[in-house]
């Protein structure tokens, strides 16, 4: 790698195979905006210029990362999630553009009037809480999550985006808490059918965490139950749960709801015009 657009076209000669020649300057210019602070424009000024030993180094390292499909958020050790600089790693799931949307629509229902105690539960990055925080100022937010290494992560992205939010190491199956009481409620869970495995690309499967991923076959709405029940119990009259959801259940979970007298459910469908995202509303 002599200069900048002799390691461009190494990029682009290697990984070929894999990603088409979009992707791999996607890629190539995130590595290079993380790295030199580059934009694409002083790229383009400064293409010429030589690489000194420290940058070759590390643009061959994330190459060879980049062939063993690990992901470029975990080679960087972060991504943006709602304009939010966030850090991530192999304990924690990337944040996805769908996501981003669960956020915009939650935050569509409470333009004026902020919730006043929120929960996320399966919090990850916490990147969903995070954002919600950011414009929910005035919420007491908690997050909950059954992995102490992602609760540890999402610790350190509340302190980067300098908000506070109340961190719970615990498992949504058997958590008890009696004395408290929700508004809104939030959650990403694990939705994917192990059976789907073998349609998902190698980047995801071999480094992002199954646990957060996958559920059972046998019972892939596990924890839209669990959850909804917690909400029978924990959610405040008119409060809301909302989920992100595989767009092959979207029925399912609207009738785990209407078995429940107590909510009443609509579905919305993400930028894809897939059913992504479930609103369900207690109404006594």
């Amino acid at each position: 790698m002599t200069n900048f657009t002799k390691c461009k076209e190494i990029f682009l000669e290697t990984l070929k195979e894999s990603l088409n020649s979009r992707e791999i300057e996607n890629i190539f210019f995130e590595l290079l905006f993380f790295k030199m602070n580059w934009e694409r424009v002083d790229y383009l000024l400064n293409k010429n210029q030589k690489l000194n030993p420290n940058e070759v180094s590390f643009f061959e390292n994330s190459l060879n990362k980049l062939v063993e499909n690990i992901p470029i958020q975990y080679i960087t050790g972060q991504t943006f999630f709602c304009d939010l600089l966030i850090q991530v790693n192999s304990k924690v799931l990337i944040p996805r553009p769908e996501t981003e949307e669960l956020v915009h629509l939650i935050l569509k229902s409470y333009k004026e009037d902020h919730p006043k105690e929120v929960l996320d539960v399966g919090t990850g990055s916490g990147c969903i809480i995070i954002a919600l925080k950011k414009s929910l100022y005035n919420s007491n937010c908690s997050a909950l999550d059954i992995s102490k290494a992602a609760i540890s992560i999402a610790k350190r992205n509340a302190e980067l985006n300098n908000v506070d939010i109340d961190f719970i190491t615990k498992d949504i199956v058997n958590y008890k808490n009696k004395e408290k009481s929700w508004d809104l409620i939030v959650s990403n869970p694990p939705y994917i059918p192990t059976s789907n495995k073998k349609y998902m690309h190698a980047n995801v499967l071999e480094n992002e965490p199954s646990l957060a991923l996958f559920v059972e076959n046998e019972d892939p709405l596990k924890y839209y139950k669990v959850i909804s029940n917690f909400g029978c119990h924990h959610l405040k009259k008119n409060g809301k749960i909302y989920f992100e959801i595989h767009e092959d259940f979207a029925d399912d979970v609207v009738n785990l709801f209407s078995i429940n007298k107590h909510f009443k459910c609509t579905v919305h469908k993400d930028f894809q015009r897939k059913n992504r995202f479930i609103v369900a509303t207690k109404n006594e």
